[in-house]
């Protein structure tokens, strides 16, 4: 069967992307060459107890531990002048004291469907699949020359603290919104004017609002994956976001115990990721979702510490939804002015995780 290769790409610490190519290269090129490893499942720490007077024993935990890759690469070009630009360009952009490296992967596949045997041109990019490390060793190399080529050696050995490869673009949904009511004017029915002869259009009552306020959540990846929910406003009432078991029942539910208003204008950022968990209150919503964690204002106080920040499972199993707090035995005009006020938009955004390329 005919089939590409996997793409593999390094975007250093200083933003340059290489390619580590196949052999079919022209000009300087940096080749992975067989032999990679640390790229499927990651090592885990599994803690385990004997009983004390019967077989066997039980695991008290399990942790996947900080993910070691070993990439064999040569770089190679027809001159060693071009060979050692390349080479000190790739080593600058691995500096660990500059900041992180990013590897990624693409896979190619055969389409969903396809009939026939698929040639090369059949298949297509699935979602490219990165993963954050630094540099720790394996660029003290060898170099030397054969037919005119000049090249360098390296086994490249890379660390990554989050062992998990992710998508690069964050899977998001949109829920609680307003479904569209009917019209005041529906234009479509007309009814007799008073003359008795002259068409006019007719009057319907809108319906209430209807709340659209749960979604299912897939989550394509092998873990669990930790969403950042962003609340629009207008809101002013206690709210919780939950998530549901098969049979409709609060399973899990993050909490906040005081109320605070989050104006049309504004937005609340949940950002669930361990080791960078916020909740802020921007005054201004980004163009980029790019949420600078030092800025807005810190909502901690407001957050019920006894409640989950709760990760999305793998597979559609995922039933979320937001609960708002509402008094009851309103006045008809309490109850206008509470649905004025609270009429949220929210969106939850998450990176799958996989445990290989």
């Amino acid at each position: 069967m005919l089939f590409k290769p996997t793409v593999m790409q390094i975007k250093g610490v200083d933003g340059a992307l290489y390619t580590l190519t196949d052999e079919s290269f022209s000009g300087p090129a940096i080749l992975l060459r067989d032999g990679a490893k640390g790229l499927d499942a990651p090592t885990f720490d599994v803690k385990a107890d004997q009983y004390a007077a019967i077989d066997g024993g039980f695991v008290r935990s399990a942790r996947a531990d900080i993910r070691e890759m070993f990439l064999p690469v040569t770089i190679v070009a027809d001159s060693r002048h071009e060979m050692m630009a390349l080479k000190r360009r790739f080593i600058a952009s691995l500096n660990p004291k500059k900041g992180l490296v990013q590897l990624q992967s693409t896979e190619f596949s055969i389409p969903a469907h396809f009939e026939g045997e698929p040639t090369s041109n059949d298949l297509v990019a699935e979602s490219t699949r990165a993963i954050t490390c630094y540099y720790a060793g394996g660029m003290e190399g060898g170099e030397g020359a054969e037919n005119g080529i000049h090249f360098a050696t390296y086994g490249l050995i890379l660390r990554a603290p989050t062992p998990y490869f992710q998508n690069l673009a964050r899977t998001t949904q949109t829920f609680q919104t307003f479904e569209v009511v009917e019209p005041f004017i529906e234009p479509s029915a007309t009814f007799l004017s008073t003359d008795g002869l002259t068409l006019a259009l007719s009057l319907a009552l809108s319906s209430d609002p209807i709340w659209a306020n749960a979604v299912n959540l897939t989550n394509p990846g092998d873990v669990d994956a930790q969403p950042r929910w962003e609340i629009r406003g207008p809101l002013s009432a206690r709210f919780s976001i939950v998530l549901k078991d098969a049979e409709g029942e609060v399973a899990k539910e993050l909490r906040f115990a005081e109320a605070f208003e989050v104006t049309q204008y504004q937005v609340l950022v949940v950002e669930t990721t361990k080791g960078r968990q916020s909740i802020r209150l921007y005054d201004q919503i980004p163009a980029n979702g790019g949420y600078d964690p030092t800025d807005g204002k810190s909502m901690w106080w407001a957050f019920d510490v006894t409640s989950d920040m709760w990760a999305i499972e793998p597979g559609d199993v995922n039933a979320v939804a937001m609960q708002i707090d509402k008094a009851e035995s309103l006045s008809p005009e309490e109850e206008t002015a509470w649905n004025a006020a609270n009429q949220p938009n929210v969106t939850v955004s998450f990176l799958p995780s996989y445990l290989g390329i």
